[in-house]
């Protein structure tokens, strides 16, 4: 096979499953990566989008173990990727976390976790595996509407994105502070993150700390011919949603199987339902 290679993280459930299933049905003659943290997982979910595909797959669907928070899980994949196939074509950052509606935790542990997969573990994962993405390549992350900016933040941090040229440490430092305040709320110093000019939710933070290092990325990598772009999935019936959603997998699949493969996409956008919506 000489066709592209593409890499999809948390793809043994949910939308990034579908992801994988969709691009099998799509694609042909191309090798895509069905990445997750768990082995076991993995492994079960390519026989079953292998066993669902039967008669219709006309490109090979793998797995291999990825975890997008550790290090060493990342650089273990990239080094198989360069033995195996020299780099990598498309990458589709899916794999995400999310605290239920109910949960208990404390809020400063909830910005920990939560930026720490959805930002830090996208940003993790991606730099490791940049220097070999081949140019005309494509990177696509998943994210939310709930990262939308505008009216829920002070305006002093959306013009910090209102630009081209902010930078990473930008985007570091607006989860950095939020994390920072979350903490003193945790510790019953009143409501610092809103004097800070944050919404609340730890979700929505690393959601929009990811569309803006989406376009960040968008921006850096041109030279490259490297397109990114984020996208919305809708709120789809998975764990993440506790199946609350109304959308099926497929449905949510559809807007990052798009940007991963439609010839005519643009670069550096925030995707839904396959077009550019505003985020701040």
């Amino acid at each position: 096979m000489t066709g592209k290679i593409y890499v999809v993280t948390g793809a043994n459930k949910g939308i990034g499953y579908a992801i994988v299933r969709g691009l099998g049905q799509k694609l042909s003659g191309d090798i895509i990566y069905l990445a997750a943290r768990n082995i076991s997982l993995g492994e079960e979910a390519l026989k079953k989008v292998k066993s669902e595909l039967d008669g219709k797959l006309n490109s090979d669907i793998r797995f291999h173990q990825l975890d997008i928070t550790d290090e060493s899980s990342c650089k273990n994949f990239a080094e198989y990727i360069k033995k195996e196939h020299g780099g990598l074509d498309i990458l589709i950052n899916n794999a995400g976390f999310a605290f239920n509606m109910d949960a208990t935790e404390p809020c400063d542990q909830q910005a920990d976790v939560t930026i720490g997969i959805n930002y830090y573990g996208t940003k993790l994962v991606t730099s490791i595996l940049l220097p070999l993405i081949r140019s005309g390549g494509r990177i696509v992350n998943v994210c939310s509407k709930a990262g939308i900016m505008k009216d829920l933040y002070s305006d002093s941090w959306t013009q910090r994105f209102m630009n081209d040229v902010y930078t990473e440490s930008d985007i570091d430092n607006f989860v950095e502070t939020y994390k920072k305040l979350a903490k003193e709320d945790a510790s019953g110093k009143g409501h610092k993150r809103k004097e800070g000019g944050f919404i609340e939710s730890a979700y929505r933070v690393s959601k929009a700390a990811e569309i803006a290092y989406s376009v960040y990325l968008a921006r850096i990598l041109k030279d490259r011919k490297i397109i990114v772009n984020g996208c919305c999935p809708g709120f789809v019936d998975t764990d993440m949603s506790s199946h609350k959603g109304t959308l099926t997998i497929d449905q949510g699949a559809d807007t990052p199987i798009y940007l991963a493969t439609d010839p005519n996409v643009s670069n550096g956008g925030f995707y839904f339902e396959r077009k550019i919506k505003e985020w701040l």
